[in-house]
């Protein structure tokens, strides 16, 4: 059930303690993960197939064949969990660290985010809001590179005007990277104290 999925901070957090108790939380996140996955892997092996025809449509095929792969890792990486859950030794899946780092996995909520950053007083709590911030400030900096290569295409054509917001937009989201930066900044700061 989507109530198993762990946000990407739960993941972080989780992999950080490393408890047996911790392990069989992961188990469960990671092997709905590998269903929710093999699901999609489902879905775009039947597109696939639609697609195969046309030479120049392969991407699909490989969309699925990149899901299958990702199942493979999650299906690995909650056996290994179960394992450690357990308390077997178990060798870490290859390809294990983008699963652990939350990928896949849905950002926390405005809530979750709220609760944490008002109880934040260690440094595992400071670590994740510094992780949190600092992928916002990769997003926000990705979105203003767009909206710089969109005013670039809009220039020069009969609907430059619109080139005046895109660049307004790209620096609204140099502004939001900038802040998130500063945040993350002083969440690295608070670990450190907190020590």
């Amino acid at each position: 059930t989507s109530s198993a999925v762990l946000n990407s901070l739960e993941v972080q957090e989780l992999i950080r303690r490393a408890d047996p108790t911790d392990h069989a939380r992961l188990e469960v996140h990671f092997a709905v993960l590998a269903e929710q996955h093999a699901a999609e892997a489902k879905r775009h092996s039947a597109m696939a197939q639609a697609f195969i025809a046309s030479p120049i449509r392969r991407t699909a095929a490989n969309s699925a064949a990149d899901h299958c792969k990702r199942l493979e890792q999650l299906n690995l990486l909650a056996a290994y969990d179960e394992g450690l859950g357990a308390g077997k030794a178990s060798a870490k899946p290859r390809g294990a660290e983008r699963f652990e780092g939350g990928a896949g996995a849905p950002a926390p909520t405005t809530e979750e985010l709220t609760a944490l950053a008002a109880k934040a007083s260690t440094p595992a709590d400071h670590n994740a809001l510094q992780e949190y911030f600092l992928t916002l400030a990769k997003r926000y900096a990705a979105e203003a590179n767009d909206h710089v290569a969109m005013a670039q295409a809009y220039r020069g054509t009969r609907m430059s005007q619109a080139a005046v917001h895109c660049d307004r937009l790209a620096a609204l989201s140099r502004d939001e990277a900038k802040e998130a930066t500063e945040a993350a900044a002083i969440h690295k700061q608070l670990a450190g104290a907190a020590r």
